[in-house]
């Protein structure tokens, strides 16, 4: 596996075929939010796809109380972190598995497991086991860093509350909203990276409209993962942002060169966002 963006994705795939992941995620810190965030998730409900949000002293307590990498949590060892979790996703699990990602000391990523039969092996073989895992990945994991906190200077945000305090100061009491439905992007990713978790993909679109846009706050809508952007400038021509968005969008994604549009709205409406 290469030093690359799409690394620890690669990574995560790997892990789940091998070892018959059904319900897991690979989560890397996100020092502005002070939180280990989803960069590759798979099996769990859209609910847990945006709570999966756990903050970085929980787990650094987690592991400094911890003489191995490997944790494994009976359901009422893990009552902290219910609300990371849907109703119902919480209700199934019986064992989570928690493994620290280390590299010079360094925490710089965690997998989490609910669902595997690697949950029923000893924690010997487990430990014998991500220590090989370990050694052959944290290097690169760790390479990774430098490129994720290019992606970071994006915002995308999860909740409208987040999503309107982000708003820059100059906003004024109107801007132009810019909407954008992924699911049809991600119909095409698909159809050239079958493998592709499709969360990461619209985590993907947002923060690079978020770039696009010189950093403007950007709201993946928990419920329809509808893509939310505001503009400052009312005045702007509507026709020509979507155009310079979609054109941008597809220079960045060649997969979506199939499509004949993209999708995106802009109208014009009042701030705060209220949905």
């Amino acid at each position: 596996m290469k030093q690359s963006y799409e690394a620890p994705a690669q990574w995560f795939q790997t892990l789940k075929n091998h070892l018959q992941i059904l319900k897991g995620a690979l989560l890397l810190p996100d020092p502005r939010e002070g939180v280990l965030s989803p960069w590759a998730i798979t099996g769990y409900d859209r609910t847990t796809y945006f709570r999966l949000r756990i903050p970085a002293s929980y787990i650094y307590n987690l592991f400094h109380r911890s003489p191995s990498s490997i944790i494994l949590l009976k359901k009422e060892e893990a009552v902290e972190l219910e609300a990371h979790f849907s109703s119902r996703e919480f209700g199934l699990i019986e064992t989570l598995l928690i493994y620290g990602i280390f590299f010079q000391d360094k925490l710089i990523g965690v997998l989490i497991v609910s669902d595997s039969p690697i949950l029923t092996w000893e924690q010997q073989v487990l430990g014998l086991l991500f220590t090989v895992i370990d050694e052959l990945s944290a290097s690169i994991l760790y390479a990774f860093r430098s490129e994720r906190q290019e992606k970071l200077r994006s915002r995308v945000f999860f909740d409208v509350q987040s999503f309107n305090k982000a708003l820059p100061p100059d906003i004024d009491k109107q801007a132009l909203l810019c909407t954008l439905d992924p699911r049809p992007l991600v119909r095409a990713f698909h159809a050239e990276n079958p493998d592709l978790d499709p969360f990461l993909m619209i985590q993907d679109i947002a923060s690079f409209l978020s770039t696009i846009l010189e950093g403007t706050p950007v709201l993946i809508h928990s419920e329809n993962s509808i893509l939310y952007a505001l503009h400052k400038d009312t005045q702007k021509d509507r026709e020509l942002l979507v155009h310079q968005l979609e054109s941008a969008l597809k220079h960045l994604f060649p997969e979506l060169s199939s499509l004949p549009e993209l999708g995106i709205q802009a109208t014009i409406v009042d701030v705060p966002l209220s949905l």
